[in-house]
């Protein structure tokens, strides 16, 4: 009797998963998908495209509402089954299967910021001088008052903690229990704010200088400079090197040690 070749790769499949020949791929989190919507501010008095629709997209687990007329923000948690919509001091929760609303994150005042922890474990919300928590289910769980006005936040890899900047400090907040673990004095305003993966380090680019940060004390590590201002920085997975970029160059850093490793240049070259 002839046995379908169907039959044969299945048996052979079968037989090597059992072996331990192959294995089985695991799940991978699809990436965060957010959409900014809201109305351009004119550059100039006689700008053209001055209130016009504007829309941004970003691929990270929060998102800057615009603090400008019409503003709103779509938000996918990371496993795609609710997402979330923000305008004013509302972020209603929604099921993706069917487009139901679950629940109305009440803010208190106008939402600035909002996020999704990576794990899709809680929802934050953030805006005037405070955070608040919620569950994936929209439940409230705890607020975080900032005594300064909210610029900036960023959610850790690992969820553990809200990076919360104002205009006179960083402040690292413990999202499970709401206590204020590390708050860093500031007297440059900040670009951008990058965390190490293992969260023992904070890169700050204040639009000039990249200056590393102990996430411990709270102590300054070291500060960057060149020639050009620093205009990003990027830690490596394991959190090993550090990318900082101009924009000629882009230098590779251990910052750990805190040493410069090499200088290379973006068409080319090495130095």
């Amino acid at each position: 009797m002839r046995v379908p070749n169907s039959f044969l790769t299945a048996l052979a499949l079968s037989l090597s998963l059992g072996c331990g020949l192959l294995k089985p791929v695991a799940a991978q989190v699809n990436e965060f998908n957010t959409v900014v919507f809201g109305n351009k501010i004119p550059l100039f008095l006689d700008d053209p495209t001055g209130g016009m629709p504007l829309r941004t997209t970003t691929n990270d687990h929060s998102a800057f509402v615009p603090r400008i007329a019409g503003a709103k923000v779509l938000l996918f948690n990371p496993s795609g089954n609710t997402f979330l919509t923000v305008e004013g001091d509302t972020a209603s929760l929604w099921r993706s299967d069917s487009g139901s609303q679950l629940l109305a994150l009440q803010h208190g005042g106008p939402i600035s910021w909002v996020g999704y922890g990576r794990d899709g474990s809680f929802i934050v919300t953030g805006g005037n001088s405070w955070l608040r928590t919620w569950s994936p289910s929209g439940e409230y769980r705890k607020q975080f008052d900032l005594q300064g006005q909210l610029m900036k936040l960023v959610v850790s890899a690992d969820g553990r903690y809200l990076v919360a900047v104002t205009a006179d400090s960083i402040q690292l907040w413990s999202t499970a229990d709401g206590l204020l673990r590390t708050k860093i004095p500031v007297t440059n305003r900040i670009s951008s704010l990058v965390i190490s993966p293992d969260v023992s380090q904070i890169a700050v680019l204040d639009g000039s200088n990249c200056v590393l940060w102990r996430v411990a004390d709270g102590q300054i590590i070291g500060t960057i400079a060149h020639q050009l201002p620093i205009r990003a920085a990027m830690y490596s997975p394991d959190g090993s090197k550090l990318l900082v970029s101009t924009a000629d160059w882009t230098y590779l850093w251990d910052p750990r040690g805190f040493r410069k490793i090499a200088d290379v240049q973006y068409g080319g070259g090495y130095r």
